[in-house]
């Protein structure tokens, strides 16, 4: 994985100001080909050594590289080095960089319905969660149709953190009451949603500041997936979790400005749909193995890990069907089908689960 100094030059002094005027605008094509070699810019947010990084954007460069013959190459900037992951979505639109993670959760207005495939109680495996939401962002799909195609963007990799779980410094957390009045730290968008539903407060604050926040009390505890408490040393400031609360997930896209996709050649185009399949899998695959990893460094570090029983189960299933509810009619208001997507997700998760079976 090759990794590029930051470069200098008027593509990327853009002030973000500028990228907000002028990011509703199509950009102009891109200039990509180079004696036959086109070299696309990606961004992230991620450190070089994260899953997403890892066993996504990685395996997506490696494989475009080896199925193009070299023809396409990457210049890669990790860990916010272009901009913070908020800023990403425009940051791509406006063609300073062509390609790069991002997520709903992050950018709530802009890619409102997308928020679908991180609502509590849907998704338990990432790769069933990843597949069946690579679907719906394809060509075609409902969420690619109400939220990325009008944003010029195109997803090629899908990642999911399933299943979200609560952890606390001092306080058990059994059944969907025990949550009520807690102020847990969220990733924002639909999870926000989700705390809510359960009773809690959601609080906004960068991953970065949660280990502090906890050790203080500032915050009781935090929604996450297990993948994601190691690389926080969360292990160290909290004491109670849970295994099967299912709070919700985290999705996550590496996607492709339109403008830089219509530059491509079809045939680069078909290698960058195949390399992204490739790395859609692999990563499903990493954040899986990430979960089970992160849970056994809780249990290692003496963490409390409260398994939710089929009894205590009925009690979440029966709190989150009320989110689902209000999050479709959180989307009604704004004019967003969300009753249509949270079907079309049910419905791809049955797909992708039977296609399992079947092989």
């Amino acid at each position: 994985m090759r990794q590029s100094p930051r470069r200098s030059g008027m593509r990327y002094a853009i002030p973000l100001a500028l990228l907000a005027l002028t990011g509703a605008c199509a950009p102009p094509a891109p200039s990509l080909e180079n004696d036959g070699v086109y070299t696309l810019t990606v961004a992230d947010s991620y450190p070089v050594g994260h899953p997403f990084a890892e066993a996504g954007v990685s395996v997506l460069m490696d494989t475009a590289r080896e199925l193009s013959g070299g023809r396409i190459q990457f210049d890669y900037f990790p860990a916010e080095q272009m901009g913070d992951a908020e800023d990403l979505p425009s940051l791509i639109r406006s063609g300073v960089v062509d390609l790069g993670s991002v997520a709903p959760a992050y950018v709530p207005a802009e890619l409102p319905l997308s928020g679908v495939a991180d609502l509590p109680g849907l998704v338990e495996d990432s790769c069933t969660g990843s597949l069946a939401v690579s679907r719906l962002v394809s060509e075609g799909g409902i969420l690619w149709r109400e939220d990325f195609e009008p944003k010029g963007l195109r997803p090629l990799v899908v990642g999911m953190i399933p299943d979200y779980e609560v952890l606390t410094g001092s306080r058990t957390v059994r059944e969907p009451a025990d949550l009520r009045g807690l102020q847990l730290r969220s990733s924002g968008g639909t999870i926000d949603r989700a705390v809510e539903g359960f009773g809690a407060a959601p609080v906004g604050m960068p991953a970065t500041e949660m280990y502090e926040a906890i050790s203080r009390g500032t915050v009781d505890g935090t929604v996450l997936g297990p993948v994601s408490a190691a690389p926080y040393h969360l292990e160290e400031v909290t004491r109670h979790a849970t295994l099967g609360a299912r709070l919700g997930s985290f999705t996550m896209t590496y996607s492709i400005s339109e403008a830089a996709w219509d530059t491509l050649p079809a045939d680069l185009r078909d290698v960058l749909r195949r390399a992204g399949d490739e790395a859609t899998r692999s990563l499903c695959a990493g954040l899986q193995e990430g979960n089970a990893e992160g849970r056994q460094t809780l249990r290692d570090a003496g963490v409390r890990i409260h398994r939710i029983t089929a009894g205590e189960r009925r009690a979440w299933d029966k709190a989150t069907a009320p989110i689902h509810r209000l999050w479709a009619a959180d989307m009604a208001e704004i004019g967003r089908p969300g009753e249509a997507a949270l079907k079309a997700m049910k419905d791809q998760l049955r797909r992708v689960e039977r296609e399992s079976h079947d092989d």
